[in-house]
């Protein structure tokens, strides 16, 4: 195979399908360690080659079943798979130099452009594409209903935490007490931004306990009351992490110690707003562990 280590804009890679058949993918845009890709039109048992009409053509499919069609590009990160075959390079045309994505597809994957086998099937075997996605939904609800959460790579505690740190309580606004820590975090790489969402997703998610839950204030959890609001909870557990280290670990290991009445909302988009300062793009990450009240099942063991 024609592997290529190091990748440049332009680059076309043809990639692995199923039924023995061949995708191709463009590189569009290239910022530190991540990969605006192109997933092209080619569909085929053979390998593709440089003068092949279809990898220069971007695929027109829909996102989401019911959604219009667009054409795909989606940011990946890491090292490029070895199963991709390296088919040759071309300059970016007009419409592909500007062009933007919000679509993160997390890491490389010998499937980066799978989604021209679904659309191929969706027009070639539609009703046997149809009851495929059916049984693929059903088992992923299934899946999800087992699924017991568990966080991806997340930053270092040190780095984390100091970052962390950097919030400026002398200020009045919201906005003014996490400008230093946005600005510290753009200057992390694209990937070390969604590391530090996981650690903070990851982090939340410990603190989403009944017993916590209990100890908020006026608004606690009980069985009975009327008043409990998970969104408020989940930015009661935001004012822990962003006190720092030693407050969070003491709050952790004991629910008595949880903050009354207090809430900082605004930790959620200490991310987003860093990758936009960085990236000049919307930051689209799904964490490992979701933050939102009730996700730690062992947590509401008693309750859910």
């Amino acid at each position: 195979m024609n592997f290529k280590k190091s990748v440049q804009v332009g680059d076309i890679f043809a990639t692995p399908l199923p039924e023995d058949k061949y995708g191709a993918i463009k590189i569009i845009e290239i910022i530190d360690n991540s990969y605006l890709i192109e997933i092209t039109s080619y569909i085929d048992k053979q390998i593709p080659t440089i003068e092949s009409e279809k990898i220069h053509e971007v695929l027109i499919t829909e996102l989401i079943i019911g959604d219009p069609k667009e054409p795909l590009y989606k940011w990946v990160d890491g090292r490029i798979p070895k199963e991709l075959i390296f088919i040759g390079n071309t300059p970016l045309t007009k419409e592909e130099q500007g062009i933007e994505s919000n679509i993160y597809a997390a890491g490389w994957s010998k499937d980066c452009a799978l989604s021209v086998y679904y659309e191929w099937r969706r027009q070639t075997d539609p009703e046997g594409f149809a009851l495929e996605i059916q049984k693929e939904e059903e088992e992923e609800a299934l899946a999800l209903k087992n699924y017991i959460s568990k966080p991806k790579k997340m930053l270092e505690e040190k780095v984390f935490w100091g970052i962390v740190s950097l919030l400026d309580w002398s200020k009045q606004s919201d906005e003014e007490i996490i400008e230093p820590a946005i600005k510290e975090l753009s200057t992390l790489t694209a990937w070390q931004i969604r590391h530090f969402e996981e650690t903070l997703s990851y982090k939340l998610f410990l603190l989403d306990t009944e017993e916590h839950a209990r100890e908020i204030g006026e608004y606690c959890f009980s069985p009975q009351g009327q008043h409990f609001s998970p969104d408020l909870f989940l930015y009661a557990r935001c004012a822990v992490v962003a006190r720092g280290k030693e407050g969070f670990e003491d709050v952790l290991s004991n629910s008595l110690k949880m903050l009354k009445d207090t809430e900082f909302e605004i930790l959620l988009s200490l991310s987003s707003k860093a990758y936009h300062l960085k990236m000049g793009k919307e930051f689209e990450y799904e964490s490992g562990c979701s933050y939102e009240t009730f996700s730690n099942k062992e947590g509401w063991s008693n309750t859910l």
